[in-house]
């Protein structure tokens, strides 16, 4: 790649932290803009044009197809970055040529209290069922998309377990590889 300033794509499971570390690796390079699924959404909704009823209207009645409309996006990022891509939105651009691939995974009860805790509540049962879902519709966008496992290896650069490791030394693990792969960081 010949940017002086990284694409990197932070896919994983929910409550793995790809968000923290998404954005603690921005900071030490510098800034560059994280993008996630939320803000590609927030951002096709600001548009005076389409409000976020009419953007689930016609999405409901296949007027618009928001998984096309994402990786559109997403694509669009990758294409004139620099930038961080984050969690679900990272999965469309896994066929793209980028500076660095990472997934992110944790065992289950680390993704639960996390996203407990994120969420400031105690209804684990409901954070279960999120993170069950969450884990199938991430194994069928991409076994859609490219017709893969979701969580095959040989679609990354780096895997980081985080139940293992504290989020600061994984985004410090990303930029060290990032260094060992492309020497410009």
């Amino acid at each position: 790649m010949s940017r002086s300033k990284p694409i990197i794509l932070i896919a994983g499971e929910l409550g793995a932290g790809c968000t923290e570390v998404g954005e603690l690796v921005s900071r030490r390079l510098g800034g560059i803009e994280v993008y996630n699924t939320e803000r590609f959404i927030r951002s096709m909704v600001s548009s005076p044009h389409l409000s976020f009823q009419t953007l689930v209207a016609k999405s409901i009645s296949g007027e618009i197809e928001i998984e096309k409309v994402l990786q559109s996006l997403v694509l669009d990022v990758v294409n004139n970055g620099p930038a961080i891509i984050e969690g679900r939105s990272a999965l469309f651009a896994l066929a793209r040529e980028v500076d660095l691939k990472v997934f992110l995974y944790s065992d289950f009860d680390g993704r639960l209290k996390h996203i407990a805790d994120k969420r400031k509540t105690d209804d684990l049962k409901q954070i279960e069922e999120d993170i069950k879902a969450s884990d199938i519709d991430r194994s069928s966008l991409v076994e859609r998309l490219f017709h893969r496992n979701w969580r095959d290896p040989l679609l990354y650069d780096v895997m980081i377990n985080t139940s293992k490791v504290p989020y600061e030394q994984v985004a410090s693990f990303i930029i060290e590889a990032l260094k060992l792969t492309h020497d410009r960081y």
